[in-house]
């Protein structure tokens, strides 16, 4: 029984880790569950045992592929150096994923290039939404921190500083997802984390 289980943990992780591989080359109007459990060595029974079809199994693959990003990169943020010193490495190594990680960039370009405009991932962009929440929420307390200790610049709050810096990383997130914008050399990641910090700081 043990055994079956483990198996079929590791099914689900293949068919999520082929969902997003599959999507971010074919796109996913264009994706077929076929393709997705050939990608994965499996059964399209077997794909249909976890999945009730290309929406859920959508959803289940971007949110447990940000969930594992979300791991390594607010891992940053951990440590006894000051708040902003430890916000520009946080910076600096989201960038630095964005544009190098396959992993990440895969994510990226499936997110923001490859679904379209489709009705029934509605639900989930709403919990994308939600989970854009959770990030500025996740950023707070070391921004409350920088405020506490006087190292923000007069006249800007931890949420204003939070809410800055996750626009600088939407406009990462969306050059890293176009096919040549990791490439172009526009995203120094320690350039562009000293510029953020620069500009919260005293």
């Amino acid at each position: 029984m043990r055994r079956t289980a483990e198996d079929a943990a590791a099914t689900r992780v293949a068919l999520l880790d082929a969902a997003l591989a599959v999507i971010a080359r074919d796109g996913y109007p264009a994706t077929r569950l076929e393709e997705v459990a050939k990608h994965a060595g499996v059964t399209r029974g077997a794909l249909y045992h976890h999945f009730s079809g290309k929406a859920e199994l959508f959803d289940a693959a971007v949110a447990a592929r940000w969930a594992e990003v979300a791991v390594e990169v607010f891992g940053d943020l951990d440590g006894t150096e000051p708040a902003l010193r430890r916000l520009e490495r946080f910076v600096a190594g989201y960038a630095r994923r964005a544009r190098s990680e396959p992993r990440f960039r895969e994510l990226l370009t499936v997110v923001v290039l490859r679904t379209g405009s489709r009705p029934e991932l509605a639900p989930g962009l709403r919990e994308k939404q939600q989970a854009t929440d959770l990030w500025l929420e996740a950023l707070l307390p070391t921004l409350a921190e920088a405020e506490a200790a006087g190292e923000l610049r007069a006249g800007l709050d931890a949420r204003a500083a939070a809410g800055d810096v996750l626009t600088a990383l939407y406009g990462v997130t969306v050059l890293c997802a176009l096919p040549d914008g990791a490439d172009t050399g526009l995203v120094d990641a320690g350039r562009l984390a000293r510029t953020i910090v620069r500009g919260l700081g005293r």
